[in-house]
């Protein structure tokens, strides 16, 4: 293998925007990196469901849903 080609590897620190900070390896040249998810606030390490809906037919029940209760 060749050597010194490969880059050089430091601490740093990673904050979450949730508050949520740890320390790791790497090799970009900053001492601190700010993320907008981690592995506290993220949906799929936390297990917890965001449905969005935005979808043509969630549109037309919420439609129909309003119109029933109009007419009440």
């Amino acid at each position: 293998m060749k050597k010194d080609i490969h880059p050089k590897t430091r601490k740093i620190q990673i904050t979450c925007s949730c508050g949520n900070s740890f320390e790791t390896l790497s090799t970009i040249r900053d001492q601190e990196l700010k993320v907008e998810a981690c592995m506290k606030c993220h949906p799929f390490y936390t297990g917890e469901k965001r449905l969005l809906k935005t979808s043509s037919v969630d549109k037309f029940y919420a439609r129909q849903k309003k119109a029933e209760e109009l007419r009440k």
